[in-house]
């Protein structure tokens, strides 16, 4: 079925979450006003994802991002693939064919996940034979304490790690090590971290946040139990290229933990202030060439052509209205909303009494 009609207007999508193996998701229902608010094992929400899971746990689909059209449930992917050009730009589909080149996500964890890695573009393509590889950043949004302690992550190895020494701690599965080989850092709302391809890293417990992502699924994990004593199964462990080739996704190189927050912790820039509204950029092209993310605080109106991009766009908090091509979308806390790439003449409209935040997620340029 043809859906171009849909390229000239913003679509609000339905809230997608996917099963993981950790604890977590009280945040993110607190945050979609849900009624009944708990930790289970759908602690992340997948926004506007053309992405499948991988996982041997998973559903169908589970993955992917779906909207309502005339009382049925389509999902983005099929939408996009019937006409790519309009809703992605002819540029971009050139480069990157029907794939977004990004996927966002809510994060809310009650346990720490576990200690992973993912593969930069060099390992990716070479395990496998994907021209995405999974560096991704992180923008906490909010957190909780956990038996006591504060929100933290761990992120890069120590000084004097080496493959052989950090593959024999994954034999023994000492976890206590495992976790002393990393930095570990609190962190609190407004704080951003790029987790680049190659460097190991775990969301401590407590941590509420939203990622940006290259779009893939690639997650080398090195241990054999979740934190609430679930075992993890091999696959879920090295993703198919076993366990001896998956120790070549790691970057050794130890730094201080003074070096990893001077490389890895970004600085918030001021784009725009003025009475009816402020633009922040969080993630930018001199961060990464791979994705840039953006926060809209709203105070009145706001509106701007956004060229050249397809978007996504998250409510933090508030609600208002967003005006495009004589159709108006009604906006509450929670809510996601594809941009389309033929969508370019927009405005956000506040009707709160408090500022209208939006975190608006952007694909390479």
């Amino acid at each position: 079925m043809d859906y171009k009609y849909l390229s000239k207007v913003p679509m609000k999508l339905i809230k997608n979450r996917v099963y993981r193996p950790f604890l977590g998701g009280k945040s993110i229902d607190e945050w979609e006003g849900k009624s009944i608010c708990e930790d289970n094992h759908y602690g992340e929400r997948w926004i506007a994802s053309l992405v499948d899971v991988r996982s041997k746990e998973r559903k169908d689909n589970e993955g992917l991002s779906k909207l309502s059209i005339d009382g049925k449930e389509i999902t983005l992917k099929e939408v996009i693939e019937s006409s790519p050009e309009d809703f992605l730009g002819i540029e971009h589909c050139e480069k990157y064919g029907t794939s977004l080149a990004i996927l966002v996500k809510a994060l809310d964890a009650f346990s720490r996940l576990i200690i992973q890695v993912h593969p930069n573009k060099e390992m990716a393509r070479k395990l496998f034979d994907s021209p995405f590889g999974k560096t991704e950043a992180w923008y906490i949004i909010g957190g909780r304490n956990i038996k006591g302690e504060e929100p933290y992550i761990l992120i890069g190895f120590k000084e004097g790690i080496n493959k052989q020494d950090y593959k024999k701690l994954f034999e023994l599965q000492d976890i206590k090590d495992l976790e002393d080989t990393m930095h570990k850092i609190p962190v609190k709302e407004g704080d951003v971290y790029l987790i680049e391809g190659g460097v190991p890293h775990a969301i401590g417990a407590g941590c509420f946040l939203i990622e940006i992502q290259e779009p893939t699924d690639y997650t080398i994990r090195v241990e054999k139990s979740a934190p609430d004593g679930r075992k993890i199964d091999d696959f879920s462990c090295h993703q198919g290229v076993g366990f001896d080739r998956m120790f070549e996704c790691f970057n050794y190189e130890g730094l201080s933990r003074d070096n990893i927050i001077d490389r890895y912790k970004l600085t918030p820039k001021i784009l725009l202030d003025i009475d009816d509204a402020k633009v922040i950029s969080l993630i930018d092209e001199e961060d990464t060439k791979l994705f840039s993310m953006e926060k809209i605080l709203v105070r009145k109106t706001l509106s701007f052509n956004k060229k050249d991009n397809f978007a996504v766009a998250v409510v933090l908090k508030g609600n208002g209205t967003l005006l495009c091509n004589g159709e108006e979308l009604s906006l509450n806390q929670g809510d996601e909303i594809f941009l389309p790439y033929e969508a370019k003449e927009i405005t956000w409209v506040n009707n709160g009494s408090e500022e209208l935040e939006l975190i608006v997620c952007l694909p390479p340029k």
